[in-house]
Protein backbone atom coordinates (compact mmCIF):
# COMPACT_ATOMS: atom_id res chain seq x y z
CA UNK A 1 0.00 0.00 0.00
CA UNK A 2 1.37 3.40 -0.97
CA UNK A 3 1.50 6.00 1.80
CA UNK A 4 1.42 9.78 1.65
CA UNK A 5 3.02 11.48 4.64
CA UNK A 6 3.87 14.85 6.15
CA UNK A 7 7.31 16.36 6.61
CA UNK A 8 7.33 19.29 9.03
CA UNK A 9 10.42 21.49 9.29
CA UNK A 10 10.31 22.84 12.84
CA UNK A 11 12.95 25.49 12.07
CA UNK A 12 10.85 27.01 9.30
CA UNK A 13 7.45 27.22 10.98
CA UNK A 14 6.88 30.79 12.22
CA UNK A 15 3.45 30.17 13.75
CA UNK A 16 1.70 32.40 11.20
CA UNK A 17 -1.30 29.98 11.07
CA UNK A 18 -1.65 30.42 7.29
CA UNK A 19 -1.96 26.62 6.99
CA UNK A 20 -4.81 26.62 9.51
CA UNK A 21 -6.67 29.44 7.75
CA UNK A 22 -6.19 27.80 4.34
CA UNK A 23 -7.53 24.51 5.70
CA UNK A 24 -10.62 26.14 7.23
CA UNK A 25 -11.28 28.01 3.99
CA UNK A 26 -10.75 24.98 1.74
CA UNK A 27 -12.89 22.63 3.82
CA UNK A 28 -15.46 25.18 5.05
CA UNK A 29 -15.30 23.83 8.59
CA UNK A 30 -17.52 24.88 11.50
CA UNK A 31 -18.23 27.66 12.28
CA UNK A 32 -19.04 29.29 8.98
CA UNK A 33 -20.56 32.42 10.54
CA UNK A 34 -19.51 34.95 13.15
CA UNK A 35 -19.46 35.40 16.08
CA UNK A 36 -17.95 32.09 17.20
CA UNK A 37 -20.00 30.23 19.81
CA UNK A 38 -18.34 29.51 23.16
CA UNK A 39 -18.63 26.53 25.49
CA UNK A 40 -19.38 26.83 29.22
CA UNK A 41 -15.72 27.45 30.00
CA UNK A 42 -15.53 30.28 27.45
CA UNK A 43 -13.53 28.31 24.86
CA UNK A 44 -14.49 28.71 21.20
CA UNK A 45 -16.48 25.87 19.64
CA UNK A 46 -14.92 25.10 16.29
CA UNK A 47 -13.62 22.34 14.05
CA UNK A 48 -10.09 22.76 12.68
CA UNK A 49 -8.56 19.98 10.62
CA UNK A 50 -5.15 21.68 10.98
CA UNK A 51 -3.93 23.78 13.88
CA UNK A 52 -0.68 25.25 15.22
CA UNK A 53 0.63 24.31 18.66
CA UNK A 54 2.91 26.73 20.52
CA UNK A 55 5.49 25.05 22.76
CA UNK A 56 7.48 27.15 25.22
CA UNK A 57 10.78 25.99 26.69
CA UNK A 58 13.91 27.41 28.25
CA UNK A 59 14.06 30.25 30.74
CA UNK A 60 15.24 33.82 30.86
CA UNK A 61 17.59 34.94 29.40
CA UNK A 62 17.26 32.19 26.75
CA UNK A 63 13.56 31.35 26.30
CA UNK A 64 12.46 29.39 23.27
CA UNK A 65 9.15 29.23 21.40
CA UNK A 66 8.54 26.36 19.00
CA UNK A 67 5.59 26.22 16.59
CA UNK A 68 4.27 22.84 15.43
CA UNK A 69 1.62 22.53 12.71
CA UNK A 70 -0.61 19.51 13.38
CA UNK A 71 -3.40 17.57 11.67
CA UNK A 72 -4.35 13.97 11.00
CA UNK A 73 -1.20 11.94 10.42
CA UNK A 74 -2.94 9.28 8.28
CA UNK A 75 -1.44 6.58 10.45
CA UNK A 76 -0.44 3.13 9.25
CA UNK A 77 -2.42 1.68 12.19
CA UNK A 78 -5.19 4.27 12.78
CA UNK A 79 -6.48 4.21 16.36
CA UNK A 80 -9.59 6.04 15.17
CA UNK A 81 -10.51 3.13 12.90
CA UNK A 82 -9.86 0.55 15.61
CA UNK A 83 -12.15 2.46 18.01
CA UNK A 84 -14.99 3.04 15.53
CA UNK A 85 -17.84 0.55 16.09
CA UNK A 86 -18.76 0.81 12.39
CA UNK A 87 -15.27 0.12 11.00
CA UNK A 88 -13.18 -3.03 10.67
CA UNK A 89 -9.42 -2.42 11.08
CA UNK A 90 -8.82 -5.94 9.71
CA UNK A 91 -10.33 -4.72 6.41
CA UNK A 92 -9.31 -1.01 6.27
CA UNK A 93 -10.26 -0.44 2.63
CA UNK A 94 -13.83 -1.79 2.98
CA UNK A 95 -16.18 0.85 1.57
CA UNK A 96 -18.79 -0.05 4.22
CA UNK A 97 -16.50 1.20 7.00
CA UNK A 98 -17.15 4.66 8.44
CA UNK A 99 -13.37 5.11 8.62
CA UNK A 100 -11.33 3.75 5.71
CA UNK A 101 -7.71 3.77 4.60
CA UNK A 102 -7.31 4.29 0.86
CA UNK A 103 -5.13 1.63 -0.72
CA UNK A 104 -3.90 4.05 -3.41
CA UNK A 105 -2.24 6.53 -1.03
CA UNK A 106 -2.90 5.53 2.60
CA UNK A 107 -5.15 8.47 3.41
CA UNK A 108 -7.45 7.80 6.38
CA UNK A 109 -10.95 9.04 5.52
CA UNK A 110 -14.06 9.38 7.69
CA UNK A 111 -17.52 9.20 6.11
CA UNK A 112 -19.50 11.85 8.00
CA UNK A 113 -22.76 10.64 6.44
CA UNK A 114 -22.42 7.22 8.12
CA UNK A 115 -20.91 8.57 11.37
CA UNK A 116 -23.18 8.05 14.40
CA UNK A 117 -21.38 10.68 16.53
CA UNK A 118 -20.29 8.27 19.28
CA UNK A 119 -16.92 10.07 19.49
CA UNK A 120 -14.91 6.90 20.22
CA UNK A 121 -12.49 7.81 17.42
CA UNK A 122 -11.99 11.23 18.97
CA UNK A 123 -11.05 9.67 22.32
CA UNK A 124 -8.75 7.06 20.75
CA UNK A 125 -6.61 9.34 18.56
CA UNK A 126 -3.38 10.37 20.36
CA UNK A 127 -3.04 13.40 18.07
CA UNK A 128 -6.48 15.02 18.41
CA UNK A 129 -7.33 14.69 14.71
CA UNK A 130 -11.01 13.61 14.86
CA UNK A 131 -13.16 16.50 16.07
CA UNK A 132 -16.83 16.67 17.00
CA UNK A 133 -19.03 19.15 15.14
CA UNK A 134 -21.62 20.44 17.65
CA UNK A 135 -24.06 21.38 14.87
CA UNK A 136 -24.10 18.16 12.83
CA UNK A 137 -23.41 15.95 15.91
CA UNK A 138 -20.89 14.05 13.78
CA UNK A 139 -17.11 13.69 13.90
CA UNK A 140 -14.92 15.19 11.17
CA UNK A 141 -11.20 15.10 10.42
CA UNK A 142 -8.51 16.07 7.93
CA UNK A 143 -8.80 14.29 4.60
CA UNK A 144 -5.40 15.39 3.35
CA UNK A 145 -7.44 17.47 0.88
CA UNK A 146 -8.28 14.26 -0.98
CA UNK A 147 -10.33 16.24 -3.51
CA UNK A 148 -7.25 18.30 -4.39
CA UNK A 149 -4.92 15.28 -4.47
CA UNK A 150 -7.29 13.43 -6.82
CA UNK A 151 -7.21 16.49 -9.11
CA UNK A 152 -3.37 16.52 -9.08
CA UNK A 153 -2.86 19.36 -6.58
CA UNK A 154 -1.19 19.65 -3.19
CA UNK A 155 -3.27 20.09 -0.02
CA UNK A 156 -4.31 23.68 0.76
CA UNK A 157 -2.13 23.81 3.90
CA UNK A 158 1.01 22.84 1.95
CA UNK A 159 0.31 25.32 -0.85
CA UNK A 160 -0.20 28.15 1.65
CA UNK A 161 2.76 27.55 3.99
CA UNK A 162 4.80 30.73 3.53
CA UNK A 163 7.91 29.35 5.23
CA UNK A 164 7.99 26.07 3.33
CA UNK A 165 7.75 24.25 6.66
CA UNK A 166 5.10 21.79 5.51
CA UNK A 167 5.46 19.17 2.77
CA UNK A 168 3.39 16.21 1.64
CA UNK A 169 5.69 13.34 0.74
CA UNK A 170 4.38 11.12 -2.10
CA UNK A 171 5.98 7.98 -0.66
CA UNK A 172 6.42 8.11 3.10
CA UNK A 173 9.16 5.66 4.09
CA UNK A 174 10.63 7.48 7.09
CA UNK A 175 10.46 6.32 10.69
CA UNK A 176 6.98 7.27 11.99
CA UNK A 177 7.17 10.40 14.15
CA UNK A 178 10.91 10.79 13.54
CA UNK A 179 12.34 13.72 15.57
CA UNK A 180 8.90 14.43 17.08
CA UNK A 181 8.82 17.34 19.54
CA UNK A 182 8.24 16.72 23.22
CA UNK A 183 4.60 15.94 24.00
CA UNK A 184 3.86 14.32 20.62
CA UNK A 185 1.84 11.08 20.94
CA UNK A 186 3.81 7.83 21.07
CA UNK A 187 4.54 6.93 17.41
CA UNK A 188 4.65 3.22 18.25
CA UNK A 189 0.90 3.23 18.99
CA UNK A 190 -0.35 4.14 15.52
CA UNK A 191 2.72 4.59 13.27
CA UNK A 192 1.83 8.14 12.13
CA UNK A 193 2.89 9.17 8.62
CA UNK A 194 4.79 12.24 9.74
CA UNK A 195 8.42 13.15 10.28
CA UNK A 196 9.88 16.32 11.74
CA UNK A 197 13.05 18.10 10.72
CA UNK A 198 14.64 19.55 13.90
Amino acid sequence: MAQLGWRINLNRCTGCTACMVACKSENNTYPTTSPVALDRAGRPLHVSYRWVVEKESGAYPAPNLLFVTMSCNHCKKPACMAACPLSDPADPTNANNVITKRASDGLVLLDTEQCIGCRYCEAACPFGAPQFNPVTKKVEKCTGCVHRIDAGFQPACVMTCVGGALELLPDFTSTPGKHAPEGFGDPMLTEPSVEFLP
